[in-house]
């Protein structure tokens, strides 16, 4: 949707806003920032110019330059922001409307709808009906509220996006430069590529690799799908299986450690804990996760990938593997205590020179640029999808309207905690149609968390919940972002992809909710016994949450078979003696039923040989 073939002059321009953004980054990252306002206000000046240069406001603007009404708005944005690093008391007005310009061109309808009600509501809130009424702000209490404070525009949101964002898609667009891709993929093959529905495997291993260190599905889906898609298709994947199984995939890649998107520094800022102890809490919930594919791939027979077509795994790690020294360096400094910041900015040193160590890989000053010009690109809709979520958290600041809505949530489920679980999870998912997975994280933890807390759940099991559903909107249905860029490079429809993708990732929407009820799975509990018996009962439970859900176990399962896995499953996810007991129990009972029609199927078949003799 942005202009590609700008005008030279233009192209000169934003090669040098993107360069310049990039540098500012680096440079405030190791040598100290500005004071928080002032740095997010050049933060968003940034990203403002460059979302005017890149997108037009409509099909009939030209795409080789921008047009006079994106040269007022570049003026205008650049007047504002500059304005507030160092006179934050005008241009409120003109900020809000600059931002939602930006929201419309670049993140969709969904939310810039959403921004402009939470506006509205703030505004008009003594006109509204029953428990949504509030006193009403004037609109200069609400500009002030949304400009001059650190709660609108230059909130939460746009602090992450400055701090963490930007050094992680440059590290990110470094190592994918770099040669850390062909290593993944070509690692993925290796290990699941001549194993039943190999390719599947593939996408499921190298969506992980790749999806920790992007902070998108749907970008995900576009990496590593390009890839794996065609090449599940080529052993007999149906179309809108192959794009199923990559979204599916590229959705778990958001909640698999280390870096998850940048969802655990969004969470360590929300609870005020060390990063590290974010990424140690999601190993069990992610390898939870990835537990379907096998089943399928043997159901429906589809053979592996040939030695002929397999890469050569050896020849690719002596030319590439140097390559995963920067993410070792990663996880040890955040292990040891150093800041995100801190260490992204030496990785990103340590890449770039391990780059040199190959002559194709090697980032010279034309690479650089280039690198930059696409890491600033990359940083745009997540930049402005976060200013625009900052409006919607300021509201519900503001309005007392989260609490509102906790305590009737509550109500509303007769004070039981399953049923506003399955409340919250509805308003994560319908909350992350159409949004990043980081603003669409925020904006839920603003409304969700206070019901949570009602209940007195800890703050690292309510954040995982949200955390996990905002993450699984993208696969939900009718509106599922991954599923809609999987269908597009599968050749299949958005519909059979999307709610295939929705199976496949059944085991996701179950693993939250034992958060709250096994906090073993996030390493909380007395001691590491409890977490290593939490850890077996979990996998065992996730693995026969998937036999139900496939209907199939070395044969196809009847109904009421499946029901009993699917029991088996939720009484061994859920903690406690007794229903650990109970999960077994049912095991055995349908495994044993599993033995008797194998028994039965080897009878008729031996029958039919002796017949048809």
């Amino acid at each position: 949707r942005y202009r590609t073939n700008l005008d030279p002059m233009w192209s000169y321009a934003v090669v040098f806003l993107s360069c310049v953004f990039v540098l500012y980054h680096l440079v405030t990252s190791r040598y100290g920032m500005p004071p928080m306002f002032k740095h997010r206000a050049v933060h968003l000046a940034f990203i403002l110019c460059l979302t005017w240069l890149y997108y037009p406001a409509g099909k009939g603007s030209p795409f080789n330059r921008p047009s006079a009404l994106d040269m007022v708005l570049i003026a205008a944005s650049i007047a504002v922001n500059v304005y507030t690093v160092f006179n934050v008391d005008a241009f409120g007005a003109v900020a809000i409307v600059l931002v939602l310009e930006a929201c419309r061109r670049v993140a969709g309808r969904g939310l810039f709808v959403l921004a402009i009600l939470f506006l509205l509501y703030a505004w008009l809130g003594e006109y509204m009906p029953g428990i949504l009424s509030h006193r009403g702000y004037s609109y200069q209490r609400v500009i002030y509220q949304m400009y001059l404070t650190t709660e609108g525009i230059y909130g939460l949101p746009v602090g992450i996006a400055a701090t963490y964002l930007v050094l992680f898609i440059v590290f990110s667009s470094l190592l994918e430069k770099s040669g850390l891709g062909t290593l993944f993929n070509d690692v993925a093959m290796v290990l699941g590529g001549g194993l039943v529905g190999g390719p599947a495997k593939v996408a499921v291993i190298g969506s992980a690799l790749v999806g920790t260190i992007s902070g998108s599905a749907a970008t995900n889906v576009a990496t590593s799908g390009a890839f794996t898609i065609p090449l599940m298709k080529k052993v007999g994947y149906k179309p809108y299986l192959a794009g199923a199984v990559e979204a599916a995939a590229s959705t778990g890649g958001q909640i698999m450690p280390p870096i998850m998107g940048t969802g655990a520094f969004i969470m360590a800022e929300f609870l005020g804990v060390r990063y590290i102890s974010i990424a140690a809490a999601a190993v069990i919930p992610a390898i939870l996760y990835f537990a379907e594919v096998d089943l399928r791939a043997r159901k429906i027979g589809l053979r592996g990938v040939s030695k002929e077509e397999m890469p050569d795994a050896k020849k690719t790690i002596a030319r590439y593997g140097h390559m995963f020294i920067p993410i070792i360096i990663l996880v040890v400094l955040l292990m040891r205590g150093f800041t995100p910041l801190y260490s992204a900015f030496y990785c990103i040193i340590v890449t770039w020179a391990l780059s040199f160590l190959r002559k194709e890989t090697r980032m010279g000053p034309k690479k650089l640029i280039d690198l930059s010009v696409v890491s600033a690109r990359s940083c745009i809709s997540l930049s402005v999808a976060m200013a625009t979520a900052g409006f919607v958290m300021a509201v519900l600041s503001m309005t007392g309207i989260g609490i509102i809505l906790a305590d009737n949530i509550v109500a509303l489920s007769y004070g039981k905690l399953f049923l506003t679980l399955i409340l919250c999870m509805v308003v994560c998912i319908i909350l992350g149609m159409g949004l990043p997975t980081s603003a669409c994280y925020i904006i839920a933890a603003t409304i969700a968390i206070p019901i949570l807390n009602e209940f007195k759940i800890p703050g690292l099991q309510s954040h995982f919940f949200v955390f996990y559903f905002s993450c699984l909107s993208t696969v939900t249905p009718p509106v599922a972002l991954a599923s809609y860029v999987a269908a597009g490079m599968s050749g299949a429809t958005t519909n059979e992809v999307g709610w295939a993708a929705f199976k496949l990732a059944l085991a996701g929407f179950i693993v939250p909710f034992f958060f709250i009820y096994s906090p073993a799975m996030l390493l909380v509990a007395d001691s590491t016994m409890t977490i290593a018996w939490s850890v077996v009962t979990g996998l065992i439970g996730t693995a026969l949450l998937a036999v139900a859900a496939e209907g199939y176990l070395t044969v196809h399962l009847p109904f009421v078979l499946r029901v009993m896995f699917f029991a088996a499953a939720v009484t061994l996810i859920m903690p406690g003696l007794a229903t650990d007991l109970a999960g077994f129990a049912i095991c055995v009972a349908a495994f044993g039923w599993i033995y008797y029609l194998r028994r039965n199927k080897g009878v008729e078949q031996e029958k039919s040989a002796i017949s048809g003799k």
